[in-house]
Formats: C-alpha cells, sequence, structure tokens
C-alpha cells in the first residue's frame, strides 16, 4: 500500500528544487500527483504551496535574515544573535527558527530555561552532551524542541516549534 505521504514529500522536495534553481517570481509545475507552486516573495523568501491529488495542501514558507512577523511572541529568541532562516509549513502549525550566537553554550541554555519558565512553558525534557543541549518544552496545545550547538567559535540554536501530536 502507498504510503500518502511519499507523493507530497516528492511534490515538496520538487518545490524546493524549484525554489533554490531560482524560478521566475510564480510558477507552478503539474504532475500525476498533484502540483508544486513556487512564489517568489523578494531576497531570500518565498512561500512553496504543495498541492495533492486529493486537493489537500501544504505550505512552505521560507525566509532568511528575518523573524517572520507572526512568530508567536511567547517563543523566546535569544539575543545577541543572527537569524540564520526561518521556516513555517502550514501542517501541524510548524516553524522553525535557526539562529547563531557568539555566546557561550551555558549562557544559551539557562537563558531559554529562565524565559520559556516565565512564558508558561513547561519543560519536559532536557539532554546534555559536551556539544549538544536539547530542551522539549510544551504550553496548551503546543510543543517547542530546542537544539542548542557548540561549534566552536559560535553557537547554533534550532528552534522547533509545532501543535502537540
Amino acid at each position: 500500500m502507498k504510503s500518502p505521504r511519499r507523493p507530497f514529500g516528492a511534490l515538496l522536495a520538487a518545490g524546493l528544487l524549484c525554489a533554490g534553481a531560482a524560478c521566475s517570481r510564480s510558477h507552478t509545475v503539474s504532475t500525476a500527483d498533484g502540483k508544486v507552486s513556487y512564489q517568489d516573495k523578494g531576497k531570500d523568501a518565498g512561500t512553496v504551496t504543495v498541492t495533492g491529488k486529493d486537493g489537500q495542501t501544504a505550505t512552505l514558507t521560507f525566509n532568511q535574515n528575518k523573524v517572520p512577523d507572526d512568530y508567536p511572541k511567547d517563543v523566546p529568541i535569544y539575543a545577541p544573535s543572527k537569524i540564520v532562516m526561518s521556516q513555517s509549513v502550514s501542517q501541524e502549525n510548524a516553524r522553525n527558527l535557526m539562529l547563531e550566537s557568539p555566546d557561550a553554550l551555558d549562557k544559551i541554555v539557562d537563558f531559554y530555561k529562565k524565559r520559556l519558565d516565565s512564558s508558561g512553558w513547561k519543560t519536559e525534557s532536557t539532554m546534555t552532551t559536551a556539544q549538544l543541549t536539547m530542551l522539549t518544552a510544551t504550553k496548551d496545545q503546543r510543543q517547542l524542541t530546542l537544539q542548542i550547538t557548540d561549534s566552536g567559535d559560535k553557537r547554533g540554536v534550532m528552534q522547533i516549534l509545532s501543535d502537540k501530536k
């Protein structure tokens, strides 16, 4: 039996390839499994919409160097940091935010622990190794996973926010 997500994944991959290949400002590609639409939204930003043959859609919005205007205000964002990339996907209301900071790993982890708690998030789990700390927190019907990595002269912070499953 064929997985219903397989065509969706293939279409999403095709859409990302189209986006990376600098398609025109707006472009649609149709396949037997559905269609992929790409819309350029300026420098380093765009939207890919995948529509399966059953009519179900998923939208991926991406942007570099900017936090989306509608990013939840109760999710802390470490400063000083550089926004490397942001993404949002319509399915499960998923959002990813990638940051880089010159600050120490422990300082960033302490910031998130304190700010999550003061913003009403409940830390469900913490995992720490020499070069990685991962926190999972929940609030209402949302889940936030933070991956904070030590990469020599900078730390990477990946925030993954979605509806609880």
